[in-house]
């Protein structure tokens, strides 16, 4: 949010008819139960994008860095509960978290997105760039978030 004066607030889901279907699917064909997954993965992050335009119509003028969501980078997915309290998700679209916080439906995510009244150069996505990585437990399992 560095160079931000403003950030927007959002969740997206599919509904706890993609989870439904997935898990039908695990019952008697995994190879489908792990398309339909991938499918509804991609859904929701092009849910999410068309969010993001509409939100960046709404702030003509504005730039718009990467969003974020909590569990990537240095925002701790412990916020999943205030943030969902914050857009009254719940009663609104039916959106939870579990104690884990792991949303539920599981298609869904909560994001925040920044908004400069400026130019913020928007640097590529890495864990060289990224502030939690000295304590990102994906890196020290091998492995990424995925954003870069």
């Amino acid at each position: 949010l560095k160079g931000c004066s403003r950030a927007v607030l959002f969740c997206a889901t599919l509904s706890a008819g993609a989870d439904g279907l997935i898990r039908r699917a695990e019952s008697g064909d995994m190879a489908r139960a792990l398309a339909l997954d991938c499918c509804a993965a991609a859904a929701v992050e092009t849910l999410c994008d068309a969010i993001e335009e509409e939100l960046q119509g709404m702030f003509p003028g504005c730039t718009f860095p990467y969003r974020f969501s909590p569990g990537y980078g240095d925002l701790p997915i412990s916020l999943q509960g205030d943030l969902l309290t914050l857009l009254d998700a719940p009663r609104r679209v039916g959106l939870t978290a579990t104690p884990n916080h792991i949303l539920v439906p599981r298609k869904s995510v909560t994001a925040i997105l920044g908004v400069s009244e400026g130019e913020v150069p928007r640097r590529a996505r890495s864990c060289l760039g990224c502030p939690g990585q000295e304590s990102c437990q994906y890196r020290k399992s091998g492995g990424h978030c995925g954003i870069s």
